[in-house]
């Protein structure tokens, strides 16, 4: 139902697209060139996207967008090939270190098909995410983990974020449905999904433990581990699923099978929660992590800012040549 929040790496990575080959050279980076043809790949992408969403590209007004576009499109190139810069800066790895941290790294994702596609999506190779990695290891190595009491000086100083509107607590076991087409980490037709979950109904009806069944046979990957909990609030949830968890009272279990888009649910109430702020001791772990993390995020933004204060740049789109800063 939900996934994890995926780290700054990931996050960082996700905005890279370095593909492409081309002779015609529209920007450079510390000398590192940038080509018409890779550019081109990268407009026609996000054209491909907008357009989806139902932007037009037609007439003048869409050649104005196009040409709007590139010039952003080229700055984001060039701010990413400064950033795998700086990152091959952060020290030499072997072929051994490349592959452990490749591997640490795999493991965010739910199967290698997923890691593929997210390859594929950000088109850069394992050994430049390595070194991305291995730069963020040095950064968050040099910076001091935030303290208890710096953790909950923020939380009394910011109390307004940590409210929430009336909550529902289940626990629930899902079945996906998908025949290749949506990407899902298992495949099953409908009736087999459905089937599956009208199993899982018959062994609750005998006594079977839900938590146990969940961590046995739920193909939730985010929620499986914790034997199906899931804690949402209005809108967090599909409404198929929202509408049936309402309908039931704690310890009541959902006599047929869900459906959702996602497949065929077997659902738990656990505990209505009002609304009200969150204690301290139940998101000072979250907060803490959070707070760690943007210590990196800054750090990092202060040394790209560093970096492109120093950095010899062309970019022939807006005919300037020189420190980013002046650009």
């Amino acid at each position: 139902m939900h996934r994890k929040i995926l780290p700054l790496t990931l996050a960082v990575l996700m905005i890279f697209a370095l593909a492409g080959c081309g002779q015609d050279v529209v920007a450079t980076v510390n000398g590192e060139k940038i080509t018409g043809a890779e550019l081109s790949q990268r407009v026609d992408e996000a054209k491909a996207s907008m357009e989806k969403q139902g932007v037009d590209f037609s007439g003048d007004k869409g050649q104005t967008l196009t040409e709007s576009l590139r010039k952003q499109t080229l700055d984001e190139m060039i701010n990413n090939k400064l950033f795998l810069q700086e990152a091959r800066k952060s020290g030499k790895l072997t072929k051994e270190q490349v592959q452990d941290k490749i591997n640490i790294f795999k493991l965010q994702f739910t199967s290698t098909e997923e890691y593929n596609q997210f390859l594929a999506q950000i088109k850069m190779s394992e050994e430049d995410i390595a070194y991305i990695l291995n730069m963020q290891d040095q950064v968050a190595k040099d910076i001091p983990p935030v303290s208890e009491d710096d953790v909950k000086k923020y939380y009394d100083e910011n109390k307004e974020q940590f409210t929430h509107p009336e909550q529902l607590q289940v626990r629930h076991i899902l079945f996906f449905v998908d025949d290749g087409s949506k990407g899902y980490p298992v495949q099953h037709t409908d009736a087999e999904a459905r089937q599956m979950a009208e199993d899982v109904i018959t062994q609750l009806k005998q006594g079977k433990d839900f938590a146990a069944l969940a961590a046995e046979k739920s193909e939730d990957s985010g929620s499986k581990n914790n034997g199906g909990l899931y804690t949402f609030s209005a809108g967090d949830a599909v409404q198929e699923f929202a509408d049936a968890a309402s309908a039931l009272s704690p310890g009541q279990f959902t006599q047929t099978p869900v459906k959702t888009e996602y497949g065929y649910h077997v659902i738990k109430m656990e505990k209505k929660i009002a609304a009200g702020q969150y204690p301290f001791e139940e998101i000072e772990q979250r907060l803490t992590e959070q707070l760690n993390q943007q210590a990196v995020s800054d750090k990092f933004s202060s040394m790209m800012q560093e970096a492109k204060n120093n950095a010899k740049i062309t970019n022939k789109l807006t005919a300037k040549e020189g420190d980013t800063s002046k650009q």
